[in-house]
């Protein structure tokens, strides 16, 4: 619970100071309730078309090579504008 405190701070004042109103969307996903540690949200950049998912009982690999369970961000790629309502996008090549 703190770490989940500790997180929106710190997005609450990163995208003050970065960004403007409304280029960050987040969205809760399926299972973000119910007590269990995995809330999940998936954050959009609104201009640029980024998009990560946070979680907040992800497995992590240290530089070390250990492994534990913690919140962080998962880059999920980029998006690109769509022509028409439900139009499917391919993945871009990187």
């Amino acid at each position: 619970m703190q770490t989940r405190w500790m997180m929106v701070g710190i997005l609450a004042l990163a995208t003050q100071a970065l960004a403007e109103d409304g280029r960050y969307e987040a969205l809760p996903l399926a299972g973000a309730d119910g007590g269990k540690g995995g809330g999940r949200a998936l954050i959009v950049d609104t201009r640029d078309g980024h998009v990560w998912v946070w979680s907040e009982n992800e497995l992590l690999s240290s530089p070390g090579g250990q492994r534990r369970y913690g919140s962080g961000f998962i880059y999920q790629g980029k998006l690109r504008p769509g022509t028409q309502p439900g139009e499917i996008i391919e993945q871009q090549p990187r």
